[in-house]
């Protein structure tokens, strides 16, 4: 366990750095409205995002004998984390005996803040089509399910799952030995 933190801590400023070069670049490509307020909030959920993906992955290599097998098992749940991020099926829309697994998703949460924190509070209006025009964030919240209110939730979601995944890690490198002799 005394290399546990050593091995979680020297992540940090990568991610770091990796963030805030992401953060410029994305943010200015996606044309988002610059304001402090709004940079600050995409930059915290790149963050953590980057840092609970980082950890989950050497999670799953401290899981797994070999790094084929974390592989294919990494994999998989990337792709049921996709599913179930709310991007591609909003919450409103997934059947209730799967709801369950949408709340304890990563990546719902990942989405659910930049949608959030970037429309959440735009006063334009958007075609939909079939519908009447309404606001964005009207929208956002019709259709996606997303309420402003909850983004302190959100944010200690995402510290959570990264904190989560770290000693998920540091457990598995402790208790768990693949090698044979």
């Amino acid at each position: 366990m005394e290399f546990d933190p050593p091995q979680v801590l020297v992540e940090i400023p990568y991610v770091i750095t990796q963030a805030v070069y992401y953060s410029v670049i994305v943010y200015a490509m996606m044309n988002f409205q610059w304001t402090a307020a709004k940079f600050f909030w995409f930059y915290f959920i790149s963050l953590f995002s980057f840092l609970y993906f980082t950890y989950y992955g050497m999670m799953t290599v401290s899981l797994s004998p070999n790094h084929q097998v974390a592989a294919i098992f990494a994999a998989t749940f990337y792709s049921v984390f996709n599913l179930f991020s709310g991007f591609f099926i909003p919450r409103p829309r997934i059947p209730k005996w799967w709801v369950w697994y949408y709340w304890i998703c990563p990546l719902q949460w990942t989405v659910y803040g930049l949608i959030v924190t970037q429309y959440g509070d735009l006063e334009s209006y958007i075609t939909v089509p079939g519908q009447s025009d309404q606001k964005i964030k009207n929208y956002v919240k019709d259709y996606y399910g997303y309420n402003t209110d909850f983004m302190p939730v959100v944010a200690v979601v995402l510290v959570g799952f990264a904190v989560f995944f770290a000693f998920m890690f540091a457990l598995c490198i402790k208790k768990l030995n693949f090698q044979q002799r």
